[in-house]
């Protein structure tokens, strides 16, 4: 969940103020430190009125210097009827200039430069005084409480803005630091999945495409095939007019150029932005101090075409996330490669003590994954099948090397032996956690249809699917193997004989998938196999 990042334009309290203090016949006008007015002409009269005012102009800019030395700033008359209550515009001494109430009193109609003003201004007389006059002026003799007042009032409402602002400014963090949290809370709830890099690369990007205003986010590895998914592949999400592939050349050659610890950002004037995009921001992905890829946010969108300290903080502590990721990913990938490196040896070294069933275990794997994958299973499904029918036989390193070598028919306590491999490797398997999805494809995949097999005699789904799915793979695979008892059969009588007891051995269903498959890898895999078995072995087949 991400939340989009708004900028919020807050109404302050000053213009209610400033109306207030106005309708009392208080103006409030800005100087800087050098006692130059800052505030323009507008369309009240008496701001017009006064700021034409050069008598005002030269009042406010020589009193200015004198209230710069002051710890309080005094209340003077500018002229006849017009005072000057300064506030400073911050609490020390070095400051930015003042803020000035310009206070009319009663005396400001009668005295002559009140004529001089008019005239200035092309006013009537008549109408300015009944204008004044509307604004009930303060008396003179209440000039300093009024004048005390104003500047109580008007430091209190500069220190409410300050504190306005923290809290807006604050709020705008909180904002920020929630759509961090937000984004690496998605991001490491999703850490798990190690074994599918591609799918946790496109979530950071999609997150990060969400939160920020880029027009499209992308990662680029630069691992070869550490990682089968997504290897180098450029992963983006966003703009789908992007011709990936190119793009994915274009970032491959600034790899040199990025470095550890070092975000690269374009300054709207150089290649990358050219290329790219403005404000695009690329971040290294680190493992063990090794830059292994980029993250990417390209051509930002909206009004501000610069990168902002989000952005940047953001993409970097995907980027992080992302370096943690894959290296756990890496390390799963390694790992898994030894395991199943592990298996495949043991499953070869059980095949081996046959030797007319040489790779036996390797081609049940794949047929057993292709049927899996053709009866619509995901891959995560189809990648534990194909690891069930790799070590479908290994109970068979339980049964005696010479009831399995045996040529001839075998004895009923031979075939006894024979029948307990499942239950064996059942056994072997059942304290190996990564093991206990596929167990059923080790116990049960000499059980029939019909409920004619072993060990527990199950019958149509009560035996599991991958056991089922096992059983055709198994029985292919022997059938079309020279054995000690036989020589090996055509594919179409080993595929007539599989469909003469479809419904009886075997699940109809599966079995039409498995008579649909291509068997062309199977026959590579075969051909391999066989010029592994010694020159002695296929002539006594």
């Amino acid at each position: 969940m991400s939340i989009q990042r708004t900028t919020t334009h807050t109404v302050h309290s000053v213009s209610l103020v400033e109306k207030q203090l106005r309708d009392m016949g208080i103006v409030i006008m800005q100087c800087d430190d050098k006692g130059n007015i800052k505030t323009k002409s507008n369309t009240d009269w008496l701001v017009d009125l006064l700021a034409a005012s050069p008598l005002l102009q030269r009042s406010i800019s020589t009193n200015c210097e004198t209230w710069n030395a002051q710890d309080v700033p005094v209340v003077c008359e500018a002229f006849s009827g017009v005072w000057l209550a300064p506030v400073r515009q911050s609490s020390s001494r070095r400051n930015n200039g003042f803020s000035i109430g310009v206070i009319i009193t009663e005396a400001f109609c009668d005295g002559e430069y009140f004529h001089v003003l008019c005239q200035a201004s092309n006013a009537d007389t008549t109408v300015i005084r009944e204008l004044v006059q509307s604004l009930s002026p303060v008396a003179t003799h209440d000039i300093q409480r009024v004048s005390l007042l104003f500047q109580i009032a008007w430091n209190s409402q500069m220190q409410s803005d300050v504190q306005q602002s923290t809290i807006e400014s604050f709020g705008q963090e909180l904002a920020d630091s929630y759509e961090e949290i937000s984004l690496l809370y998605t991001m490491t709830s999703s850490m798990n999945s190690v074994n599918h890099p591609e799918r946790f690369i496109e979530l950071a990007c999609n997150e990060l495409l969400q939160t920020l205003p880029y027009e499209w986010v992308g990662v680029k590895l630069n691992i070869g095939n550490r990682l089968p998914k997504p290897g180098n592949t450029m992963v983006i999400a966003g703009n789908e007019s992007q011709n990936t592939a190119e793009l994915s050349n274009l970032i491959s050659l600034l790899f040199d150029d990025v470095l550890p610890g070092t975000t690269i950002i374009s300054n709207g004037d150089d290649d990358i932005s050219n290329q790219f995009g403005p404000a695009t921001i690329i971040e290294p992905i680190l493992n063990d101090g090794t830059v292994i890829g980029v993250l990417i946010a390209a051509s930002k969108q909206g009004d501000d075409c610069s990168a902002s300290s989000v952005d940047i903080k953001l993409l970097s502590a995907t980027a992080t996330q992302l370096g943690i990721f894959l290296e756990n990913a890496l390390l799963y990938e390694d790992l898994n490669a030894t395991f199943l490196g592990t298996l495949e040896a043991l499953t070869t070294s059980i095949d081996a003590k046959d030797k007319y069933t040489c790779g036996h275990s390797q081609r049940v794997a794949l047929l057993t994954a292709q049927l899996a994958d053709a009866a619509g299973l995901d891959a995560d499904q189809v990648d534990r099948f194909r690891i069930a029918g790799l070590v479908h036989d290994i109970g068979k390193i339980g049964v005696p090397e010479h009831v399995l070598t045996k040529e001839g028919d075998l004895t009923e306590e031979e075939f006894h032996a024979i029948r307990k491999h499942p239950e064996i490797g059942a056994r072997i398997l059942r304290d190996i956690p990564q093991m206990e999805d596929i167990l059923g494809g080790v116990l049960h995949h000499h059980e029939k249809h019909d409920g004619g097999g072993y060990p527990h005699g199950l019958a149509g789904n009560d035996i599991p699917l991958v056991a089922r799915m096992i059983s055709l793979a198994d029985a292919f695979d022997a059938m079309s193997s020279s054995r000690t008892y036989r020589n090996a059969m055509t594919r179409q009588s080993v595929l007539d004989e599989m469909k003469r007891v479809s419904g009886m051995q075997f699940d109809p269903e599966l079995a039409d998938i498995f008579f649909h498959l291509d068997f062309t890898n199977w026959e590579q895999m075969m051909i391999d196999h066989q010029d592994r078995v010694p020159i002695t072995t296929k002539g006594a087949a």
